[in-house]
């Protein structure tokens, strides 16, 4: 089962099906974006900031989204997490001036920081936005401004499909925290008691294992380096060690 937002699970789910899985699509999450004043009058003013830092492909498509709309022209400098969002951004038209050795937002701002004297930063984001980056940027006293452009939404019109599905799969691939979450609240009691001790799950990365784990699941696995690639890297090599 791959419980990630329709539009990013393709990916993945070429991926399994690549090694022959069998997937349920069971999307947990949808994303909308927020319009409001605070961030209009923040992109408005966007000329004010040197560096835009995007942190995921989500946040480079509602943020261009939005600049088409407002007719607002990005003349400032980019930084990407990683392959994946500088690959949106170059998709959308925009050149990425940074880009970290590995994908992981510490090495983000310790590179960056390393690379780039301090500038005023704009972080763009979704309402869920992990902590890392910004903490990290307050910890060496650089100035930044989050502009907060989109938000996460649990998906009601999955609940049905997932209270289905879940006695008929092997293995569930949680993408978030979120993704966990909504798979608890949307499962009914006794079907969830289930999951828990006879599924494996896959989790993306340390984040989205101690949700689980938090919650009791007993067979988690996730990779070292937090990409849809890895996660079906790991679960490759379990299941063969299992076959062995």
């Amino acid at each position: 089962m791959v419980t990630r937002e329709a539009r990013q699970a393709l990916p993945l789910i070429q991926l399994l099906e690549g090694y022959g899985a069998s997937c349920e699509r069971v999307p947990l999450l949808c994303f909308e974006a927020i319009d409001d004043d605070v961030n209009r009058s923040q992109l408005t003013n966007l000329a004010s900031f040197d560096w835009l830092f995007f942190t995921s492909v989500n946040t480079v498509r509602f943020f261009h989204q939005y600049i088409t709309t407002l007719g607002i022209q990005v003349k400032n400098k980019i930084a990407a997490v990683g392959e994946k969002t500088a690959r949106s951004l170059a998709h959308y038209g925009y050149a990425v001036d940074f880009q970290p050795s590995t994908y992981s937002g510490k090495a983000m701002v310790e590179e960056f920081l390393n690379e780039n004297s301090t500038k005023r930063i704009a972080l763009i984001c979704g309402e869920n936005a992990r902590r890392e980056i910004p903490e990290l940027l307050k910890e060496a006293g650089v100035s930044f401004e989050k502009i907060v452009i989109y938000r996460t939404i649990k998906n009601e019109q999955s609940k049905s499909l997932l209270n289905k599905a879940v006695s008929q799969v092997d293995a569930v691939f949680f993408t978030s925290p979120s993704t966990v979450d909504a798979f608890q609240q949307f499962l009914k009691p006794h079907l969830f008691e289930q999951a828990k001790n006879s599924l494996l799950t896959i989790a993306i990365g340390e984040t989205t294992a101690e949700a689980l784990r938090e919650r009791s699941f007993c067979d988690i696995l996730y990779p070292e380096t937090f990409t849809v690639e890895n996660m079906v890297e790991v679960y490759i090599d379990y299941i063969r060690k299992g076959d062995a």
